[in-house]
């Protein structure tokens, strides 16, 4: 069955004839005819009684058909019109699936001009336990887009790297800072560290970072989530290494942080299927782009200009951050 046979039923029903139907389709009458006839054929029924002056009179397995042909073709045209407002980012959704060590926060952070501008695409962002998880996600369809850092582990998926994520340390308000603000990596084996427990991949990494350089990581806290770690090390006697994004706001909070010597890092960004992504999604994977290039150049030019990765990062972050529509914060480069 074709939708153009239900459209050519539909006509001869509305306007109560072939010679009508066909002038208002503009189509001869014989190609009408051959196409309702078509379409008996196929149902295995009469549409149409052939009364006199060729007048066509529906027969209850055409009065039943009524409705339903209606139905589809109505259906048809708000599919159409569902994804034009899709095509122009006024409608649809995008699911979104992040881990500990790529928290919703920081993916929200992100995507905050994607949502200034496309306030009638829904964003659904769920967080998983890691990245076999989120890959499982993406590769089952529930997630379009997952965020995670390398390596991922399946060649199914394809990767687009955002940027790199770089883990400094977060230091107890009045702690003393080391000279020049950067301390040996080696140095931090007699810090005692609290970790956040779901974030294991991110654990592993520091804790091979650190036995590289020969010491053994002094762990005495456990904590749910990045914001009870913080919260820990504020309160004072405990350190964390935290993303780059996490630091500038520890430091505003009162921390004290530091570079070390080498940072610990690894590259990061968004793994999806090779199918093609729908246009929201294209969309978000651009916003966040444009966001973190502007962050990562922002603070390039600082560094040339002689400021540290921190200072540099800080006096960008509300520049790139802010909202849409909202002025940027003085930022003091002296």
């Amino acid at each position: 069955m074709e939708l153009r046979q239900l459209e050519y039923f539909l006509a001869v029903v509305e306007h109560e004839g072939l010679n009508r139907a066909a002038q208002h389709l503009y189509v001869s009458q014989p190609t009408l005819s051959q196409a309702v006839q078509s379409l008996e054929r196929e149902l295995g029924v009469t549409l149409f009684h052939r009364a006199a002056r060729r007048n066509l009179v529906l027969t209850s397995a055409g009065t039943l058909l009524v409705p339903k042909a209606r139905a589809i073709l109505e259906g048809v045209v708000a599919a159409r019109d569902t994804m034009s407002r899709a095509r122009a980012l006024k409608a649809g959704s995008v699911s979104i699936g992040t881990m500990p060590e790529m928290s919703s926060d920081a993916v929200a952070s992100w995507i905050t001009s994607f949502r200034a501008r496309h306030p009638d695409v829904r964003l659904d962002i769920a967080e998983v336990p890691g990245v076999r998880a989120l890959c499982g996600e993406v590769e089952a369809g529930r997630c379009e887009l997952g965020f995670t850092t390398l390596p991922v582990p399946t060649e199914g998926l394809d990767f687009v790297e955002l940027g790199v994520q770089r883990m400094l340390l977060v230091m107890p308000p009045g702690s003393p800072a080391p000279a020049g603000g950067r301390l040996p990596l080696d140095a931090v084996g007699e810090l005692p560290l609290t970790v956040c427990a779901p974030a294991q991949r991110e654990n592993d990494r520091v804790g091979s970072a650190l036995r590289d350089v020969g010491v053994e990581p002094r762990l005495i806290a456990s904590m749910p989530n990045r914001h009870a770690q913080l919260t820990l090390v504020l309160g004072g006697g405990v350190h964390a290494f935290l993303p780059l994004r996490m630091a500038v706001q520890a430091r505003r909070l009162g921390a004290v942080v530091v570079e070390t010597d080498p940072v610990v890092s690894a590259p990061f960004g968004i793994v999806h299927r090779r199918a093609a992504l729908s246009p929201a999604a294209e969309e978000v994977v651009r916003r966040c782009r444009a966001t973190l290039d502007s962050w990562y150049a922002a603070i390039e030019r600082r560094q040339a200009e002689g400021a540290s990765l921190l200072d540099a990062a800080d006096a960008a972050y509300d520049d790139v951050h802010r909202p849409i529509g909202t002025e940027p914060r003085p930022v003091n480069d002296a």
